[in-house]
Order: structure tokens, then sequence, then C-alpha cells
């Protein structure tokens, strides 16, 4: 009994080292890549790495970008949700690739954005006004959120920054402070969901 107890957290101790933890998910430039060493049969990793996207997303079928066996390669262009409330979802959406050889499989995150979809007051089960948020570095929505107050602080601005003004409207709703603490919190729920992916879909190769 001890010595199964010891195996149990020795194998606890490996899969939690060897899992990708969000804070390493590195999604400044909106990419992420991974790469994992793996013995299985690359046929095999394939149909794997097939059923589990089946299972795990969404319309399947239509979100295929390239379905390859003799490559061994698959890109899907998934929308995942991961928060709901009755007023709003938020959704991972990415271009995801993966691809694998004999001794090792892949994954790459391309165009990673959050989306989120707030339903209409007319009718709460439609998303019709989508917001999307490509750019996740503090630095550059903070630019922006002063750059809207410059404007706003003018007495006569031209056209092109009225049109300027109107796209950063948004921003009314925001402190300075809080904006920094939501753009942090959008970032880290999107580390979140990727290591997510990453690491349930490595884990279903290993077993």
């Amino acid at each position: 009994m001890k010595k199964y107890i010891i195996l149990l957290l020795l194998f606890c101790v490996k899969s939690a080292f060897a899992q990708v933890i969000p804070d390493s998910v590195d999604l400044r430039n909106n990419s992420y890549y991974v790469m994992f060493e793996n013995n299985v049969p690359a046929g095999n990793k394939f149909q794997i790495a097939r059923k589990w996207f089946a299972t795990n997303f969404q319309n399947y079928r239509d979100i295929i970008v390239k379905e390859d066996p003799r490559a061994c390669k698959i890109v899907l262009k998934p929308l995942v949700l991961y928060k709901s409330d009755p007023y709003s979802k938020c959704y991972l959406s990415t271009e995801l690739t993966f691809e694998c050889t004999k001794t090792q499989f892949s994954l790459k995150f391309d165009n990673v954005k959050k989306r989120a979809a707030f339903s209409t007051i007319a009718n709460l089960e439609s998303a019709d006004t989508v917001y999307q948020q490509s750019k996740f570095t503090t630095d550059v929505e903070i630019g922006r959120y002063r750059r809207y107050h410059e404007l706003k602080g003018k007495t006569a601005p031209t056209a092109d920054e009225l049109k300027e003004m109107k796209n950063y409207a948004y921003f009314d709703e925001y402190t300075e402070d809080a904006l920094r603490k939501e753009n942090m919190a959008n970032y880290s729920e999107l580390q979140k969901i990727v290591a997510e992916i990453v690491n349930m879909l490595k884990l279903t190769l290993e077993e």
C-alpha cells in the first residue's frame, strides 16, 4: 500500500511538472506555439487528436480549415466558450494548428482573440453586438485611453479626430486603473484557456 502511494505521488508530481502553466503562455503577439516529445505512432496521434477536437469543439466540421491524414496535420478555427452569463458570453477565437510526427506533436495558436458577445435588450437569446480585442498589451490600451481623453479636451477637433474619438468612445466607461485591471484579466483568462486546451489534448495523447 505504501509503495502504491509513493508511485501515485511520483505520478502526480510528474504530471504537474509536465503541464503547461497558464503564466508561461505568452500571447503578447496574439500567438502561441508549443511542442512535445511523444512516441505514439503519428497516424495514431492524428486520429486521437481528430477525435478529441471533434468531441470538445462544437461544429467540428464547420471549423475545419484543413484535415490532412498523410501530413498528420489539422487546422481549425474554433470559437471556444469559456465564460457565460444571461447577458454575455466570452469566447477564445483563434486559428489552431495541430501537427505530429512519429516522435513529437505540436500545437500553434494564431490570431488569438477574446470575443465577447453581448445579448441585445430586445432579444436576450441573440448576440448581435460582438467586441473583439486583438491586442492585449496593457500599454497599448492605456495609450489609446490617453489619446481619447486628449482628443476630448480639444475645443475644435477635426473631422478625422472626431472619427477617432468615436472609435474610442467605450473608454468613457473606464478609469485608467479599471482599464488596466480588465485588460490584464482578459489576458489571464486567455492564457488559462489556451493552457487548458494544450494540457487536455496532451493528456489524451499520453494515455
